[in-house]
């Protein structure tokens, strides 16, 4: 083609045509920059259909890590609200409610004292921001849904890290040398087992007015956790519906 070209402008030249010469060899640039935008554009959307099968695979990634990040959110929001459930009545005891059976008091503290957390699933994501490849996820409703549970995250595991500081002072270390934790684990994993359980650890307990705080603190920060943990399962259910929107455009 290169050589056929050549040969017309050659002839132009030897017939003395030098205008027409001038005007086939502006055709001839022409021509080329159009061949080469339209190599660049095939190559754009190449490169675009890469990044688009890349992108739909990171979402699926994230997707699965979202769902079952969803299952472990409502597993958690209910433990929560069992703890709450849990200080209250411990307080109420604090506050001279009759006890009616020591496994109520035993259940209730351990079911307090035991150390639950979540920990989000989001290794996908994760992964991504850590490349610095977020931009990939072109839809920016997706990508601020994913920052603001990231950034929920963070907050709630200051909150609960405090809240932990809280239950060493007030309750964990306060307990320790009141009641055998071993017999209320017994007591919380099986509520109707026959087991030995001493009333008088329980009176000595009852005259701490540092538990009782503890349990003032734990029946507000738990409920604290609850409302923040509901608001990241919110955001997780938006965002599930973004991606399988996008996933399946």
């Amino acid at each position: 083609m290169i050589k056929f070209f050549r040969k017309i402008r050659y002839d132009l030249m030897e017939q003395n045509k030098t205008g027409k010469y001038f005007k086939y060899a502006i055709g001839e640039i022409v021509l080329v920059v159009i061949g080469i935008l339209i190599a660049l554009q095939i190559n754009n959307l190449n490169e675009s259909a890469k990044n688009k099968r890349q992108e739909l695979v990171i979402l699926e990634n994230i997707l699965q890590d979202l769902q079952n990040d969803k299952i472990g959110l409502n597993s958690i929001i209910e433990r929560r609200a069992s703890k709450v459930t849990s200080a209250k009545i411990m307080i109420g005891y604090y506050n001279g409610v009759k006890i009616d059976q020591l496994t109520d008091y035993y259940y209730h503290w351990t079911n307090v004292l035991i150390w639950e957390a979540h920990y989000p699933r989001n290794i996908a994501f994760k992964e991504l921001v850590n490349s610095g490849n977020v931009s990939i996820i072109k839809n920016a409703d997706i990508k601020n849904s994913l920052l603001d549970i990231t950034a929920s995250y963070e907050k709630l595991i200051t909150i609960r890290e405090h809240m932990y500081d809280d239950y060493t002072l007030f309750l964990y270390e306060p307990y320790s040398g009141m009641i055998d934790f071993g017999v209320g684990i017994k007591v919380w994993s099986n509520p109707n087992i026959k087991i030995e359980l001493s009333e008088e650890d329980v009176n000595v307990a009852l005259k701490s007015k540092t538990i009782k705080n503890g349990f003032t603190l734990a029946s507000f920060n738990n409920s604290l956790l609850k409302e923040q943990l509901i608001e990241i399962l919110n955001t997780v259910d938006v965002t599930i519906n973004l991606i399988e929107k996008e996933i399946n455009k």
